[in-house]
């Protein structure tokens, strides 16, 4: 029995050494497994590849979508394909990739969220606006909402649909935690535009109030209240509501100096609304507003007194707007009573003022610089609001006697 016994105890490390050898056995047979299955999805992943290169997109992208069942991690390279589809201008091959992923029911929320908000910047991008509205509004509260949001913004923009521009805003404050004000009181200054333009007078009054309720003396909030109280036949109001535009934001007034007058001949009282403006060149003596004062002194007053004004002007705010505007009133005061030769000059250096200023006189957008001729709230180079400063960037001359 002793001897059994010790035979047993000797067979044992041989036993452990035979079960030791098979499982490194085993081992070696799973990572054999583990790799012939990495090659496999490899070859796949290549073949998908190659059907993409060889301008087969769907038998691609079905092989593509059978690598990300068998292994999710490569749902990355479906996004990352997509969206390298949407930049070459290939919104539809943008689209299968990304409608593949959105239709999956195994994907986590966001994976699914994230397919929807890229599959609604493929319609976007393809103009498909009402099914890009459908895809983003698919998107969830986690990490893709506020990009979501902010694309549907961007769409409402482009639609003019200021209403829902308006919630869209609103939503994204309480998803970004930054204001939309500004953006929110230019939507209602859209509105109460349009409802001006089709006399409208009840919905621009509600959508002026709304837009001051979120910018408070917003400059182009009050310019077009001023535009409601005329058309509710009340200048004097207008004119009290545009003289708080000339306090607060004096730069905006050439785009109201005309209406200004109007208003003011309407009650009689032209020349002191005249001699508001004239007040204002002290500070805005360059761009438009020069050009608007000076015809109405011309009309009203006569060339010569624009003469002194301009000469006033230049003096102690020179610019190549206010040389040209003087050449101009000295060639009219020159064709009643002057030399032929004197009219010659004038004309050949008005011509020359002219061609320097019409160069120059851009208004520019300080976010993108894009360079416009006439005055936007809009950018419509970037669309960003209010990026545009009132004033035209202008040259100056230096001081000095004028001509």
């Amino acid at each position: 029995m002793i001897q059994i016994a010790t035979s047993w105890l000797l067979l044992l490390p041989i036993l452990f050494g035979l079960g030791w050898l098979a499982s490194r056995w085993d081992l070696r047979l799973e990572n054999r497994m583990d790799e012939r299955e990495r090659m496999r999805q490899q070859r796949s992943t290549f073949k998908g590849l190659s059907l993409l290169l060889n301008e087969q997109p769907d038998q691609a992208i079905e092989t593509l979508v059978k690598i990300a069942q068998l292994d999710p991690e490569t749902i990355e390279l479906h996004f990352s394909l997509g969206n390298l589809f949407r930049r070459r201008g290939e919104t539809e091959r943008a689209i299968r990739v990304h409608q593949h992923l959105a239709n999956r029911d195994d994907l986590k929320p966001r994976d699914r969220d994230h397919a929807a908000y890229e599959l609604g910047r493929d319609f976007l991008r393809a103009g498909l606006l009402d099914r890009a509205e459908a895809s983003l509004n698919r998107v969830g509260d986690g990490k893709y909402a506020a990009p979501a949001k902010e694309s549907l913004l961007e769409m409402y923009q482009v639609e003019r649909d200021w209403k829902k521009a308006i919630i869209a805003a609103a939503e994204l404050e309480g998803l970004q935690g930054k204001s939309h004000q500004t953006e929110i009181a230019q939507f209602h200054c859209e509105l109460a535009q349009e409802a001006l333009r089709r006399k409208d007078l009840v919905e621009a009054e509600q959508s002026i109030e709304r837009a001051l309720q979120a910018v408070p003396n917003h400059a182009r909030a009050l310019i077009l209240q001023g535009d409601y109280l005329v058309a509710s036949d009340r200048p004097g109001q207008a004119i009290a509501v545009w003289s708080v535009v000339a306090d607060t934001h004096p730069a905006y007034m050439h785009l109201l100096a005309d209406r200004w007058m109007a208003a003011h001949t309407a009650l009689d009282k032209a020349e002191p609304g005249l001699e508001r403006l004239c007040e204002l060149l002290k500070t805005q003596a360059s761009g438009e507003l020069l050009e608007i004062v000076q015809k109405h002194v011309t009309q009203m007053r006569g060339p010569q007194a624009a003469e002194l004004m301009l000469v006033d002007v230049m003096q102690h705010s020179p610019s190549l707007s206010a040389l040209s505007k003087l050449a101009e009133t000295r060639l009219t005061l020159a064709e009643s009573n002057g030399t032929p030769e004197k009219i010659s000059e004038i004309q050949s250096i008005l011509g020359l003022l002219k061609q320097r200023t019409n160069s120059l006189a851009r208004y520019t957008c300080g976010n993108c610089g894009f360079r416009a001729r006439r005055f936007y709230w809009q950018c419509p180079g970037c669309n960003h609001w209010e990026a545009y400063s009132p004033r035209r960037s202008e040259g100056a001359v230096p001081s000095g006697p004028s001509m």
